[in-house]
């Protein structure tokens, strides 16, 4: 696996005050929009029916237990930083919310249906082993544990033999210390193979995977990262969801084009004919995460 650390701050990224500084300047709205187009949308739509009771175990700004609420699941949002909770429940009082650590659940056994947890354990120097046991133990026997964490992908390969703060480790290496040559630790990148064998040492499943996010992989290419932070996107949810149409009602071609790609670069869907396959490709090379739908199964040795 890598780990990965960051230059230029005094926080670790497994810290509460590291998020809360980095949710500051975040806007909700922009947040909760890009779940209409969320290339992981099918997923939670096949494991999160209305009447599903879910846990988000690091709900961050909270717009999966906004949007997912709404459309009748019974979703609870759980996050160690307090203040980002306090800002969401002002906006939106009604959402079942709870301060806690994914490492020691505030829940009893056996409660929820599925747990999604995404972005969150690899922030852990001291390794994944607590939140994914809180997790299996919160779950009920057979439920669905949606969790991803950082691909170390073909391109995080290649590029690690040129970045001084990325290194090659084994997953028996993890530790606790934090500083590296005046570096904070900031997470781990996983093989798909060394993150089954963990989970199924801790007692789950894996029925199936999922790259994604493969622009924010791409960011990682210093000339295309620095390509892609000047692309402007509109703010607006018809323009970014179903683009802009002409008087009597139907897409033009300009608008029929961006739709498409919209569908290929930000919803990453690879049911387009043809090109589908290239979003596959992109997807097995160069994703940032990768997402393990698992059931509950039984504890390894």
């Amino acid at each position: 696996m890598l780990k990965m650390y960051r230059s230029n701050t005094t926080q670790i990224g497994g810290s509460p005050e590291f998020w809360e500084e980095n949710w500051v300047g975040e806007d909700p709205q922009s947040q909760l929009r890009f779940c209409e187009v969320d290339p992981l949308r099918p997923v939670f739509e096949r494991y999160t029916q209305a009447g599903t009771v879910m846990l988000e175990g690091g709900c961050g700004m909270g717009q999966y237990v906004f949007y997912y609420a709404a459309r009748g699941v019974r979703v609870v949002g759980l996050d160690f930083a307090g203040r980002t909770l306090a800002r969401i429940h002002e906006r939106c009082p009604n959402l079942m919310l709870c301060a806690g650590d994914v490492a020691a659940l505030p829940f009893g056994d056996n409660l929820f249906d599925t747990y999604y947890s995404g972005g969150v354990v690899e922030h852990f120097e001291g390794g994944v082993k607590s939140a994914l046991h809180e997790a299996r133990r919160v779950l009920r026997p057979g439920g669905t544990l949606l969790i991803s964490v950082p691909y170390f992908s073909p391109l995080r390969r290649l590029l690690s033999l040129r970045r001084d703060e990325w290194k090659t480790v084994f997953v028996a290496q993890v530790d606790g210390v934090t500083n590296a040559d005046n570096r904070r630790f900031f997470q781990y990148a996983y093989t798909p193979a060394e993150f089954k064998k963990l989970l199924a040492r801790l007692g789950f499943r894996v029925l199936s995977t999922q790259g994604y996010a493969v622009i924010w992989g791409m960011y990682e290419i210093p000339l295309i990262g620095r390509a892609l932070s000047s692309v402007k996107y509109s703010k607006s949810r018809e323009t970014d969801v179903q683009g802009s149409k002409n008087p009597d009602g139907s897409l033009g071609r300009d608008s029929g084009m961006r739709s498409l790609i919209r569908r290929l670069a930000v919803s990453e869907d690879d049911s387009v004919p043809v090109l589908g396959m290239g979003v596959r490709m992109l997807r097995w090379a160069c994703a940032n995460m990768m997402m393990y739908v698992c059931t509950r199964g039984e504890l390894g040795d």
